[in-house]
């Protein structure tokens, strides 16, 4: 399905030393607000280029089977359910999004990829 990754802890490491930032989506066949935010937000033609400038590596962590790695990497973000939508950005906190996406939260997210100092 597209340009989406399966979610992988050690591709995840990767790109991290690469300095290459990575949007997680963590979803789950059942969860319907995650269908809607993947329908009107994350696979749309707008958003998709927008990661595509920020250069933004997309995984998917799908939870449909509570995916026990998933669900360590979803308390390690002190959650425990899906929607959650994470940026990993270089040398920075993981920035958590809301669980309710819009195509303004996702180019706000990308934005603070931009470093301020250059």
């Amino acid at each position: 399905a597209g340009p989406w990754l399966p979610y992988d802890e050690t591709v995840l490491a990767e790109l991290a030393a690469q300095n290459k930032p990575v949007f997680v989506d963590f979803t789950a066949a059942w969860c319907v607000s995650c269908q809607v935010n993947k329908r009107l937000v994350l696979n749309t033609a707008e958003t998709q280029s927008a990661f595509g400038n920020a250069k933004v590596t997309l995984m998917q962590a799908d939870w449909t089977r509570r995916d026990p790695a998933i669900t360590v990497a979803l308390e390690a973000l002190g959650r425990t359910g899906v929607p959650v939508y994470v940026l990993f950005r270089p040398g920075r906190e993981p920035l958590l999004l809301p669980e309710i996406l819009s195509p303004g939260i996702v180019r706000d997210a990308l934005a603070t990829l931009q470093d301020p100092r250059s």
